[in-house]
């Protein structure tokens, strides 16, 4: 066979199967410094964890094989065969070949398929009466969400020109229990490179706070705690960039996206969650938390979460929650009886929101059947700090159901809800959320009953919360209502509406006082309400309220 020659400043050649090599050793402490410094730079820019359970190690297994073979040019001058056996080249293909089944095995056999089981306990949820659910606080009713806790920010943003040229608002917005009520919290951050560079001797100045009750956003400066600003942060660059500062402090631990939170006394911090595969990239659980301080760049390290200080609020993201939770709901059968038959398949709503409890934060969601219809079984509460979760049997009607039921008792104002929260009223779960204009502005406040989503009561903002837990304990087939706030008289109706709205007819009267009355159209009393006209005497028995009164029972001459 001809020889073909390659020629290079490393005299490289090729002969058949062998390369031979014929190398100063010059040029091999060249190849070997670039190599080093290659490996270095990409470690610095790439800053990727060093462990055999992520992508990242098994590219830095890579890069070693490859640096032991450029150092093995030292001490082998003749060539290096591949047509025939040697001790390097089996050494290199068992390398490789197990880190090939190390990976496809864990792919292949570490999934719901195979390990169901495995995956479905990666959560415990204890089964509990609605009473574990505290009567509702509305001093701690995160009512405000997180769309319109962003345009509250940029706000209060915008009321600091001084600012607003070199830092931008992150869109974080971490939900916190603070000072013995609900926030949401979020830095500041560089508004690019070049602000950066200008400003990266003070660092971060300040972090915004929105009471997610009242809607008050108030922008906090460091300097006015008597604290610097903040250095490394995720907006930072090269030794600032709070990523690389927290890997090189811990290369071989698993990190997921750290969340911006303050401690009592308002010091800001960042809770880095950590985490563990079973095996490659498969399984994951929370295995610990670091606190980070963003102003000085120092961190304590928890390998047990609970031994974190109970101020921190959110260890257990939202996302990794809910997939346990859809897991442990779909799993304890099988994988097999998940997609066919799924008896007993049970997932969480498409969405969550949170709810305020003994100081911690949970995160709350629906409970549906496989077939996702317009019902709910229960709900599930997880707290984000201990990962205790309980699940509540309450059968009834779905978020989505409730927010249109919602948005229709307001349905000539155009309004959108919130996603809704769950909050217990005289022992009772009822969906409570906020009613939006287009702009994104709560104008309203509602509460629909879990149960009977046709029970709707809804409120101005500024009307205060007590006063719709009034109003919704007034609506008609309720039992808790004190008998000392309704009053029973004879009106003559001038006029009367009768009105569809989704799956619930209402009726709208007018006396000849022009005082306006309303009541839901029930089997108890549909035989009255269909023959109703004006210029009728009727007695009713109702609950006054500031617009419309909310009719209790209604009776004709």
């Amino acid at each position: 066979m001809r020889n073909k020659h390659f020629k290079t400043s490393f005299n490289w050649k090729y002969e058949g199967t062998s390369f031979t090599k014929d190398l100063s050793t010059k040029q091999k402490v060249i190849l070997l410094l670039l190599w080093l410094v290659a490996g270095a730079i990409g470690y610095y820019v790439f800053h990727p964890v060093i462990s055999y359970k992520t992508v990242s190690g098994f590219i830095y297994v890579i890069y070693i094989i490859v640096l032991i073979g450029l150092i093995s040019l030292f001490f082998k001058k003749s060539s290096v065969s591949y047509g025939k056996s040697s001790f390097k080249i089996t050494a290199l293909k068992i390398i490789l070949g197990l880190s090939v089944i190390w990976v496809l095995g864990s792919l292949a056999v570490c999934n719901p398929v195979f390990m169901a089981s495995y995956f479905a306990d990666r959560i415990q949820i204890e089964n509990v009466d609605f009473d574990k659910v505290k009567e509702v606080d509305f001093t701690k009713t995160p009512i405000i969400d997180r769309d319109s806790t962003i345009v509250l920010g940029d706000r209060v943003m915008g009321e600091m020109p001084e600012l607003v040229s070199q830092f931008e608002v992150s869109e974080e917005y971490t939900q916190i229990s603070y000072k013995d009520s609900v926030y949401r919290v979020t830095p500041l951050e560089y508004a690019g490179f070049f602000k950066y560079l200008g400003n990266q001797d003070e660092g971060i100045p300040a972090y915004i706070l929105v009471n997610s009750v009242t809607g008050e956003a108030e922008l906090v400066k460091l300097a006015d705690l008597g604290l610097d600003g903040m250095k490394y942060v995720p907006s930072g660059y090269f030794n600032h960039d709070l990523y690389r500062k927290l890997q090189m402090q811990y290369p071989t631990t698993i990190f997921g996206e750290p969340s911006f939170e303050i401690d009592e006394e308002g010091h800001p911090w960042y809770i880095c969650t950590t985490y563990d595969y079973a095996a490659f990239e498969t399984r994951k659980t929370v295995s610990g938390v670091v606190l980070f301080d963003p102003i000085t760049g120092d961190s304590t390290k928890y390998d047990d979460v609970l031994d974190a200080p109970t101020w921190v609020d959110r260890i257990y993201p939202e996302s990794l929650v809910t997939e346990q939770v859809n897991q442990n709901g779909s799993l304890q059968d099988g994988f097999i009886n998940s997609v066919i038959g799924q008896k007993n398949v049970t997932y969480t709503s498409e969405g969550y929101n949170y709810l305020a409890q003994d100081g911690d934060i949970y995160i709350y969601s629906g409970i549906t059947s496989a077939n996702k219809d317009s019902s709910n079984l229960g709900f599930v509460l997880v707290d984000l700090r201990t990962h205790q979760a309980m699940k509540i049997s309450s059968p009834g009607a779905n978020e989505t159901s409730a927010m249109a039921s919602a948005e229709g008792e307001v349905k000539n104002y155009g309004y959108t809800s919130t996603f809704p929260l769950l909050v217990n009223v005289n022992g009772s779960p009822v969906y409570m959320m906020a009613l939006k204009d287009d702009s994104g502005l709560i104008k309203m406040y509602a509460m629909v009953d879990a149960s009977d989503y046709q029970k709707v009561a809804t409120i101005a903002s500024d009307e205060g919360f007590e006063n719709l837990k009034k109003k919704f304990l007034a609506l008609e087939g309720t039992q808790t209502m004190d008998k000392d706030e309704l009053e029973t008289k004879e009106i003559t109706i001038e006029s009367v509406q009768i009105l569809a709205i989704e799956d619930t007819t209402k009726c709208f009267l007018t006396d000849t006082e022009h005082n306006r009355y309303k009541f839901t159209i029930t089997d108890q009393n549909e035989d009255v309400a269909a023959f109703l006209k004006a210029q009728d005497v009727v007695t009713i028995t109702y609950s006054p309220q500031e617009d419309v009164n909310l009719i209790q029972s209604i009776e004709t001459k």
